[in-house]
């Protein structure tokens, strides 16, 4: 490892307390540094920016005229933006933590790895008992129904076949995990429910306390390594909403009237001015000297063709 790697891994065995001697070796644990990182900022990052020539599609069109009118009594229509997108911000942000910390799990766990299985996560792998164990993950604590279930049990089952199929495989384990949240350990319908706390023992091979200690300080490390800071596509997305909602009869107010026609009605009843509006908004951005499609300086990824109405 070069040097920077050495300190990645020193930083988190400094912080969790959790030794060499025990769990996963330096590798893996910088495994889970830098894929809890790359996964963070590929689902946040890179959606946000891609967001943006998007904004009528993923914050406009979701304006419910009925309930945010009430919501955002007295707001101007640069403060109704800059609450909208807040909102599609943060929603991004939680589901990009929720793809970093399973890549963090998997990558950093010496026995555990990404699943081949259709609705299976991560599977683990106990060579003593020549057992396997499915691994359905949630980042956080969610509402459970039959459906849910059904289908975990349905996806665990098709996998045991397949892994089955080896006359050297032992039993074959289902679990439904949540990595933040969850207190206490279950079985139910023939699904095993571990507690956070063991979820992460048994992915580390560690004590609980001690795989609890090691993962946060896992993500605490990849923290300092993921560019979270997106606001130039947040301001962007705001100045293009600010103009594209904002009244054209008066200046800076909000227009629900239009808003409500744009989301209620056909098509044909607003194309026309939502096209005006449109262009409008781009020239607003444009003047910013914002580039649409611009990579980040710390982002390579190729940003996706994006299309919108017009």
């Amino acid at each position: 490892m070069s040097s920077s790697d050495e300190e990645i891994v020193a930083s988190v065995r400094q912080l969790s307390g959790v030794t060499s001697d025990v769990g996963p070796d330096d590798a893996h644990i910088l495994a889970g540094v830098r894929g809890f990182a790359a996964a963070f900022n590929f689902w946040y990052i890179r959606v946000m920016r891609g967001a943006v020539p998007k904004y009528r599609n993923v914050v406009v069109a979701r304006i419910n005229p009925f309930i945010r009118r009430v919501e955002f009594d007295g707001l101007s229509a640069a403060e109704c933006s800059q609450r909208l997108v807040e909102d599609y911000n943060r929603r991004n942000f939680v589901t990009a933590g929720g793809w970093a910390l399973e890549e963090l799990a998997i990558s950093a766990s010496p026995e555990a790895q990404k699943s081949t299985a259709e609705g299976v996560d991560a599977q683990r792998f106990d060579p003593a008992s020549s057992e396997y164990h499915l691994y359905v993950l949630k980042s956080g604590l969610v509402t459970r129904n039959s459906d849910i279930i059904k289908q975990i049990k349905r996806s665990g089952r098709q996998a045991e076949k397949l892994l089955k199929q080896g006359r050297s495989t032992g039993n074959v384990h289902l679990n439904y995990a949540i990595l933040a949240g969850k207190t206490s350990s279950s079985f139910e319908d023939g699904v095993r429910r571990p507690s956070s706390a063991e979820f992460w023992g048994e992915m580390f091979n560690l004590q609980q306390e001690d795989a609890l200690e090691l993962a946060l300080a896992i993500a605490a490390e990849a923290g300092r390594l993921v560019s979270r800071d997106a606001s130039k596509h947040v301001q962007a997305m705001e100045c293009l909403v600010t103009k594209y909602v904002e009244s054209e009869s008066s200046d800076g107010e909000m227009d629900w009237e239009y808003v409500a026609r744009r989301n209620m009605q056909s098509r044909e009843s607003w194309r026309a001015e939502d096209t005006r509006r449109h262009q409008r908004a781009m020239n607003a951005l444009m003047a910013t000297g914002y580039v649409l499609g611009a990579p980040d300086s710390d982002d390579d990824q190729e940003t996706d063709e994006q299309g919108d109405v017009s």
